[in-house]
């Protein structure tokens, strides 16, 4: 007879996270360690917590009367890329958060873990901020899939597709405003003085001379699960099909496109990025890339494809 960890690393992410779900005993959360501590009254959960990836890109969800699900970002400086625009990586959990806010809209009381996510960067985006426009492709007993509109003033910027697992509804899912006619803010109220880059904010360390990235397990990262936020394995790769990018051409680039497939839920860290190159052009570098759990015998999470292009 299989053990619970045994069986959890056989599943797949759909069946591994509806067995949490499952096997999570009544009045008890998961920690991102994978066990169970006792939940208190006091510890009803609201996510994101303070501190969070998602609080730092001070998203601001509109869910309106009919139950469509928008949200705006503001194009700061520490979300851009070298060339001034603004990152993939902050897009896509941009997406990832209002996709699975609307997801959420649509199943609940269940619940939703994102399976892929892919974004494609069609523009600079120019003015203050972004909005993302929520599109359901198809609803159904065991997927949510949905297509968003990224735009600014001046039309569409990027687009993102979004697959969702759906899962069992609990008792003790957190909240994340689900009311209609309502606007949530999740700016945080303890913003930084002066703000760092995204990749330091997320304590990214980017080997200079191999295609290697290495981060720890920590709050700022986490999801609903303690697993690491859809948005910011975005970053990961993001930051990763970037830095492969350079080390092949020697020169600045940037992601615009990324195809994400989220196999397994993290559990320990820390966590290693690897960057596998795939096709390299004059000015466009195509790479694989890896995120491993190396805390948990180096156990594959997350796999992508992503292309990087020459700043002008």
């Amino acid at each position: 007879m299989k053990n619970e960890e045994q069986l959890r690393n056989s599943l797949s992410p759909m069946e591994e996270t509806s067995l949490l779900c499952l096997m999570r005993p009544p009045n008890f959360g998961a920690s991102s360690s994978g066990y169970w501590y006792q939940r208190t009254p006091s510890m009803a959960r609201s996510y994101p917590p303070k501190n969070h990836i998602l609080r730092h890109l001070r998203l601001r969800h509109l869910v309106d009367g009919e139950g469509n699900v928008s949200a705006s970002m503001p194009i700061l400086p520490d979300l851009l890329d070298a060339g001034g625009w603004l990152r993939l990586g902050a897009i896509a959990t941009l997406v990832d958060s209002v996709a699975g806010h609307h997801g959420v809209m649509q199943v609940e009381p269940d619940w939703v873990a994102t399976l892929e996510l892919g974004t494609v960067i069609r523009r600079r985006a120019e003015g203050t901020e972004v909005v993302a426009e929520c599109q359901p492709l198809r609803i159904g007993r065991n997927n949510v899939v949905t297509e968003t509109y990224i735009s600014d003033d001046l039309g569409e910027v990027a687009r993102s597709t979004c697959t969702y697992a759906r899962l069992p509804a609990r008792s003790d899912n957190p909240t994340v405003g689900t009311a209609k006619g309502r606007t949530v803010d999740y700016a945080s109220e303890e913003e930084f003085s002066n703000r760092p880059m995204l990749n330091d904010y997320l304590q990214i360390e980017i080997n200079p001379k191999r295609a290697v990235i290495e981060l720890p397990h920590h709050s700022r990262i986490h999801n609903s699960f303690g697993s690491i936020q859809g948005g910011a394995v975005a970053v990961l790769v993001d930051a990763m099909a970037t830095h492969l990018g350079s080390i092949t051409t020697g020169l600045p680039m940037r992601c615009l496109s990324a195809e994400i497939h989220y196999l397994s839920q993290a559990k320990s860290g820390p966590f290693r990025v690897e960057g596998e190159l795939l096709r390299a052009d004059k000015d466009s570098v195509t790479s694989r890339v890896r995120i491993i759990d190396v805390g948990n015998n180096d156990r594959l999470l997350d796999i992508a494809t992503a292309t990087a292009k020459a700043i002008d």
